[in-house]
């Protein structure tokens, strides 16, 4: 039978070097009231023994973790998993790491993990709202605790004392549909995901928006808002739509990069011509559609760098003095038209 192995403790250095445990703990943190060979002898023994510092008391008593909290609607999306390298990235730059939790598309489980967060496990959180989530006391209850907070993407309204970093969705859909329309396309489908999250709901009003202005009539036949929120049945919402639809489109702008590739699939298995027969745009410009052949026109959403954003902007508010109260900033990050074989 194999014993279990002791995690080593302060007191086995102290009771090993036979001095006191507080010395220990001074001589770790490399304390100058800690004589230097002194300070010596605990690294030494401590490495000998495989100590490895306990980081929860260490936050105890210094009330710090260099720990950020993520918490993101879901794992297998492109755009959250390019935010959160952008997020990782600024973070360890500047000695802090990043605990990434999903509220799996769930009001629920999003205050579940902040209240988690809460307990003490990090000094901030960076939180992407679910589309169920109608009330945010739960993160203004954060805030008024004095965790930072800094929301981004989806946000139905504005909280005060959390930064909020977005990009404006329906201007950068207005410019898609109104470059299909200035090509001449007449019969402008829009595929868009499940109708109660805010991004989609303004990227919807783009469309809307750019048709209204051009007088270009909108089919209610040629418009989709996907319920799933599962990738692997998204690709089967698209295929019923198409062949669900009498009138023949020639040009669909899409509001995720995934619905513009399902899209494209779609269209090419049934015999069509890209872009001869109908234009596709996507919106995210997240790698895929580049290399996808025909390659897909996207609007480009900047998301390395707004996980970089999100990050410095918590950390400023790490670096405020404690009798000063947060004004919120608001940035918008800029998003671009990316033309390729698609359109």
């Amino acid at each position: 039978m194999t014993l279990k192995k002791k995690r080593v403790k302060l007191e086995d250095i102290a009771r090993k070097l036979n001095i006191s445990i507080a010395t220990v703990s001074r001589a770790l943190d490399k304390n100058p009231r800690v004589k230097l060979s002194t300070r010596e002898k605990v690294f030494k023994e401590a490495k000998s023994m495989g100590y490895m510092p306990n980081q929860i008391a260490k936050s105890l008593s210094s009330g710090k973790t260099n720990i950020i909290g993520v918490i993101i609607p879901r794992y297998d999306e492109p755009f959250f998993i390019e935010v959160c390298r952008g997020i990782d990235r600024y973070a360890r730059q500047h000695n802090y790491k990043i605990l990434i939790s999903s509220s799996r598309n769930s009001f629920e489980f999003e205050r579940e993990n902040l209240i988690s967060f809460e307990r003490g496990l990090v000094d901030g959180i960076i939180l992407s709202p679910t589309h169920e989530t109608e009330t945010f006391t739960h993160i203004k209850s954060i805030i008024k605790k004095g965790i930072p907070v800094v929301l981004f993407d989806n946000i139905r309204e504005e909280v005060s004392g959390a930064d909020h970093v977005l990009i404006e969705d329906d201007k950068a859909s207005f410019t898609a549909v109104e470059f299909l329309i200035k090509k001449d396309k007449k019969r402008i489908a829009f595929i868009g995901g499940i109708k109660e999250k805010k991004v989609f709901q303004d990227r919807y009003k783009g469309y809307l928006d750019a048709m209204k202005k051009y007088n270009i009539p909108v089919y209610d036949e040629l418009i989709l808002h996907c319920d799933s929120l599962d990738r692997e049945f998204e690709d089967a919402e698209i295929r019923e739509f198409f062949n669900g639809i009498s009138i023949t489109p020639d040009a669909i702008f899409t509001c995720t990069d995934n619905y513009g590739l399902l899209t494209m699939k779609t269209l090419l298995k049934a015999g069509y011509k890209i872009p001869e027969d109908v234009s596709v745009i996507g919106f995210g410009d997240l790698g895929l559609g580049e290399v996808f052949v025909p390659s897909m026109t996207c609007i480009t959403q900047p998301s390395f760098e707004m996980g970089q954003k999100v990050a410095e902007l918590l950390i400023d508010q790490f670096n405020e003095p404690n009798d000063v109260n947060h004004r919120k900033k608001v940035v918008k990050l800029k998003t671009e038209l990316i033309l390729r074989e698609s359109t």
